[in-house]
């Protein structure tokens, strides 16, 4: 439902008549008032509003103004024979990259990636750093065939030797494998 609100005073007066009424209602004047407060609230929440959008506008230019600058200064010692240079060399690099990955996804797939294998992978470098560094490994004494009879008794070559031996099985089982699915001249 609408309310029909006239600017005009009718002949009778009865607009003014019924403002003066409502004017001398504590709860007309109470409501008044309140929409006063609440006007005046809007009024300073639009004006902080207008100020805080002004405060970012200036903002936002000076940031322009700085970075125009900042690149202004970049672009002076930018040189286009060095982009070219490092568009080209990073062409060239493209398709190496792309077939080191290529083949380490193949290393991947082939198990080299395994935990047991890079333990014996990380096995092996210790025990040839711990050789490198061992006086006995660098030794210009001869032994004899016998010598190295003796040396299968001692456990750790004994471990090392049935590694060995086992390693040979398995790859040479995969040759096996590899070869019947090549073709033989």
């Amino acid at each position: 439902m609408r309310a029909k609100i006239s600017s005009f005073p009718d002949a009778s007066g009865s607009n003014a008549r019924l403002l003066l009424q409502n004017l001398q209602d504590p709860k007309f004047i109470e409501s008044l008032r309140a929409l006063v407060e609440k006007s005046q609230a809007l009024i300073d929440v639009l004006d902080r509003g207008e100020r805080t959008l002004d405060s970012i506008s200036n903002r936002i230019a000076e940031l322009g103004h700085a970075g125009a600058s900042a690149l202004a200064n970049g672009l002076e010692s930018f040189d286009v024979d060095d982009l070219k240079t490092a568009g080209e060399t990073l062409k060239g690099i493209i398709p190496v990259v792309r077939d080191f990955v290529s083949e380490l996804g193949l290393i991947r797939q082939a198990g080299f990636f395994d935990p047991e294998v890079l333990k014996v992978i990380g096995s092996v470098g210790r025990a040839m750093s711990a050789a490198a560094r061992d006086p006995d490994a660098h030794s210009d004494e001869t032994r004899s065939i016998f010598e190295f009879t003796l040396l299968l008794k001692d456990p750790e070559v004994a471990r090392t030797l049935n590694f060995i031996t086992s390693l040979a099985r398995h790859f040479g089982s995969y040759l096996d494998k590899s070869e019947a699915g090549s073709t033989r001249e």
